[in-house]
């Protein structure tokens, strides 16, 4: 999370998930995130968020998974990222890591779109639940790393109307509650006890891991209180 002097809160929130599949995908990750995580708070600290701020913060965390394979093949990973700068959220994602925006008082909202077998099948007309039960449903269609051909994000702004919650996570995560109205009921029952973010998404960990912990958890969160 980054901060500055602003008369707004503002925060960066970045979580990479490793492709199992393939060799060092932990350390994919790590240089992921902590990629995109420094050019988009540089880009806030210099002023306003643009759309090729984050295009470039995807670019540049692919290069450095590639540059982190030395002469091994390089891993692949998912990444999403999350602004919150001046009452606006933006989130770019590549891969099924999500943001959420989970609304104290009103609707919530699942902010990405997954690039995934899963996503496919719900376009073709398939509901979550049986696509995301479905054969290979985690299966991505989109990375950074290894073979990536894509690694431009899909890009989506939203100004809350409400104080609430931006969660960005792992699958791990959203493996136990995937609808936005799922995971909004587990964050603000958890919150009623857990009041910062790191306090929370610890709460959220635990939570998951209690659930079967199937998968890499990981969650960041910002609090926006309007």
């Amino acid at each position: 999370m980054a901060a500055s002097q602003h008369p707004f809160p503002q925060a960066v929130l970045v979580v990479s998930d490793g492709v199992s599949t393939s060799w060092g995908a932990e350390r994919a990750s790590l240089v992921a995130a902590d990629t995109a995580c420094d050019v988009l708070a540089s880009a806030l600290q210099r002023g306003e968020l643009h759309t090729e701020d984050y295009a470039e913060a995807f670019k540049a965390a692919h290069q450095a998974v590639l540059n982190a394979a030395g002469e091994m093949d390089p891993a692949a990973c998912t990444l999403v990222a999350a602004t919150l700068s001046a009452g606006v959220v933006r989130v770019g994602n590549v891969g099924d890591s999500r943001a959420y925006w989970v609304s104290q008082t009103g609707t919530s909202w699942l902010l990405t779109q997954d690039d995934s077998m899963a996503q496919a099948r719900m376009q073709l007309g398939m509901s979550r639940q049986e696509a995301e039960q479905s054969l290979q449903a985690h299966s991505i269609t989109r990375w950074l790393g290894r073979n990536a051909e894509n690694v431009t994000p899909t890009l989506v702004e939203f100004r809350p109307d409400s104080p609430g919650w931006l969660v960005v996570c792992s699958d791990g995560l959203w493996n136990y509650a995937s609808s936005a109205g799922e995971l909004a009921s587990v964050v603000l029952k958890l919150a009623i006890g857990h009041r910062t973010p790191v306090e929370l998404a610890a709460a959220l960990v635990d939570w998951a891991n209690s659930c079967g912990g199937r998968d890499n958890i990981t969650v960041a969160l910002a609090r926006f209180d309007g």
